[in-house]
């Protein structure tokens, strides 16, 4: 019988983070969250310029000019996003993803 009472506990719990932790988006969501990976992708090419440019001397410029790029057009995509947006949870994402983007050209001094 306790064999049976755990089995029932873990059962609802596995099944209580299962929901949490993958449930499903709504559309407005998934595309904000796309946007999002593409903005964390073009930050992570960036900092990999930018270290190769300090390791071999202006080498790789054009590396960062790239993921700069991509990030400025993750922020215009993400501005006619938001025009688009009704639901409250993506608009929310929206704007935090739009302070990460500010954050990242504060940070490396880029002007767009």
């Amino acid at each position: 019988m306790r064999v049976l009472i755990w089995i029932l506990i873990i059962a609802v719990i596995s099944f209580l983070a299962y929901n949490y932790f993958y449930s499903a988006l709504s559309e407005e969501e998934k595309q904000v969250k796309e946007l999002e990976k593409r903005f964390n992708t073009a930050i992570e090419q960036y900092v990999r310029a930018v270290r190769t440019t300090a390791e071999i001397a202006m080498a790789t410029v054009s590396d960062s000019d790239e993921a700069v790029r991509k990030v400025k057009n993750v922020k215009n995509e993400l501005e006619e996003l938001k025009k688009r947006l009704k639901e409250e949870d993506a608009l929310t994402k929206a704007k935090k993803l739009e302070e990460k983007i500010r954050e990242f050209y504060k940070r490396n001094e880029i002007v767009d």
